[in-house]
C-alpha cells in the first residue's frame, strides 16, 4: 500500500504492484462515442451498448425539475443526492465495458490504441448552431471516465495503451481503412458512409476502431529502436 486517506466517512486506500508486461502482438483501437464504446481492428469488432447512460443523463434533470420546494436547501439537496445517484451508475456501466475490453485484449495479446480527443467540449458551446439540448447531450459525455478506467486497469495487468496524438488520428472516421480515400456521407445512411473507390459502406464507428488500431502499429515501428542483430548485420555489411 502507497498511501491513504481518512475523512468523515470514507477511508481511500492506494495499492501499487508490479505486473509483468504482456507481450502483445497486435493492436486494437477504442472509439469513444456518445452510445457505445467501439473496439477491433481488421479481423473483429465489437460494440458495448453505453445508451443507458444516454438515457439517464435525459431523465434525471427532467426528474429533478419534477420537484416542487419552497426551499432551496431542499431542492439543492436532491439535485445533488440525483446527481452523484447517476454518476455511479454511470461508472459501474462503464466499469462493466472497460473490463470486457482490457480481459479479451490480454487474452488476445492487443495493446490497446486510444485517441487524443481533449478540447472536444469546445464544438459544443452556445454560438456554434446547435440546439441547447443537443450541447447538453453532448457536454454530458464521459469520454474522459471511460479512458480513466480503460488505462488504469490495462497498467494493473501490465498491459500497453498507445495514446496518438491529434496530428496521427486526424481523418480516423473519415478515410476508408482499405484505399484511404476520403469516405462519403449522406443523411440516409445516417451513421454508415460509402467509399466511391471500393464501392462498399461502412460504419462509421467500425472505421475509427480500424484506423485508429492501424496507426497505433505505425507509432509502435517507428519508435522501436533496432534490435541487437539488426545492429549486428548491419556492422557485418559495412
Amino acid at each position: 500500500m502507497r498511501s491513504f486517506t481518512l475523512t468523515r466517512n470514507r477511508l481511500s486506500l492506494s495499492i501499487a504492484r508490479e505486473a509483468p508486461r504482456v507481450k502483445w502482438v497486435s493492436t486494437v483501437g477504442v472509439d469513444r462515442n456518445l452510445r457505445n464504446l467501439t473496439v477491433g481492428n481488421e479481423s473483429q469488432i465489437r460494440y458495448y451498448d453505453l445508451s443507458e447512460t444516454v438515457r439517464m443523463a435525459k431523465t434525471t434533470p427532467r426528474i429533478v425539475a419534477s420537484f416542487r420546494r419552497d426551499d432551496v436547501r431542499i431542492r439543492t439537496g436532491i439535485a445533488s443526492k440525483y446527481g452523484e445517484r447517476r454518476t455511479a451508475r454511470t461508472r459501474h456501466l462503464l466499469h462493466n465495458a472497460t473490463k470486457t475490453i482490457v480481459d479479451r485484449a490480454v487474452q488476445r495479446k492487443e495493446a490497446i490504441v486510444l485517441e487524443d480527443i481533449r478540447g472536444i467540449r469546445c464544438l459544443y458551446r452556445k454560438g456554434n448552431g446547435q440546439g441547447r439540448k443537443y450541447r447538453g447531450r453532448m457536454n454530458g459525455w464521459s469520454f474522459g471516465e471511460a479512458q480513466r478506467q480503460i488505462e488504469y486497469k490495462a497498467r494493473w495487468v501490465g498491459l500497453a495503451v498507445i495514446r496518438l496524438s491529434r496530428c496521427e488520428t486526424r481523418g480516423s472516421s473519415m478515410n476508408c481503412p482499405r484505399c484511404g480515400e476520403r469516405l462519403q456521407w449522406d443523411k440516409q445512411l445516417e451513421r454508415k458512409l460509402w467509399c466511391g473507390k471500393c464501392r462498399t459502406v461502412m460504419d462509421r464507428d467500425r472505421v475509427a476502431a480500424v484506423n485508429l488500431a492501424r496507426r497505433g502499429r505505425v507509432r509502435f515501428a517507428r519508435s522501436r529502436p533496432p534490435t541487437f542483430i539488426e545492429a549486428q548485420s548491419g556492422q557485418l555489411k559495412q
